[in-house]
């Protein structure tokens, strides 16, 4: 989670962390702000927007807003580690019934997962984009990787631990890739290609699932 650091007494204090509330009346309320937030970012981006026009957004006081959500960066960072769950979630369901060694069936239902995932929330791209410059949710590249690693070592038979993990980086890239072009129009044609990239980078890197092949 986004923290906002201040000096108070000669000491660096974390202050801002969102609020959790405690009533289902409140939780109600934090899921309209959070919906407000996500729509107004999607719109305008998230350096511009304000959360004057997030608790307007939502037809809530402005007071309300900053009660559950201090500032900005802590209400984008509540988005941000809302999707990187969502993400790592839909991942872990897609790619359980893939067999072992199965790197074509693995990079189709991973590609399609993450490209729904992010569909599905709207200001994924744009605070994607802001977490370089603002720091919204710092672990969350690391908490991908993670996953991404975990995932591909369940299939990946014998295959060493520290090669995973640079085939997980990399695959990432690979998907961030595919957003974009998706982003840009690129269609079915596109989807399908960046799916072979994939599949034949898992395949030269892990194998058939019962080892790494030969160097």
């Amino acid at each position: 989670m986004a923290k906002a650091v201040e000096r108070a007494g000669g000491r660096d204090e974390e202050v801002a962390k969102p609020k959790a509330p405690q009533r289902s009346r409140g939780v109600k309320r934090v899921e309209a702000l959070l919906a407000a937030a996500e729509q107004v970012f999607a719109e305008v981006g998230y350096g511009a927007a304000s959360m004057n026009a997030i608790a307007q957004r939502a037809g809530a006081p402005i007071g309300s807003l900053y009660q559950f959500f201090p500032n900005k960066a802590v209400l984008g960072g509540a988005l941000v580690e809302r999707y990187a769950t969502d993400l790592i979630e839909t991942w872990q369901a897609a790619c359980a019934p893939v067999r072992p060694g199965d790197w074509a069936g693995f990079a189709n239902v991973l590609l399609d997962a993450t490209l729904d995932c992010i569909i599905r929330h709207a200001a994924f791209g744009t605070l994607d984009e802001a977490q370089v410059q603002f720091q919204l949710h710092p672990g969350s590249h690391q908490e991908f990787e993670v996953a991404l690693a975990a995932l591909l070592a369940a299939k990946a038979g014998d295959a060493p631990e520290a090669d995973v993990k640079v085939v997980a980086i990399v695959a990432l890239q690979i998907l961030k890739s595919a957003y974009a072009l998706e982003r840009g129009g690129g269609g079915s044609e596109i989807k399908r290609e960046m799916a072979l990239i994939m599949r034949s980078y898992f395949e030269a890197k892990l194998g058939s699932g019962g080892g790494m092949p030969p160097k």
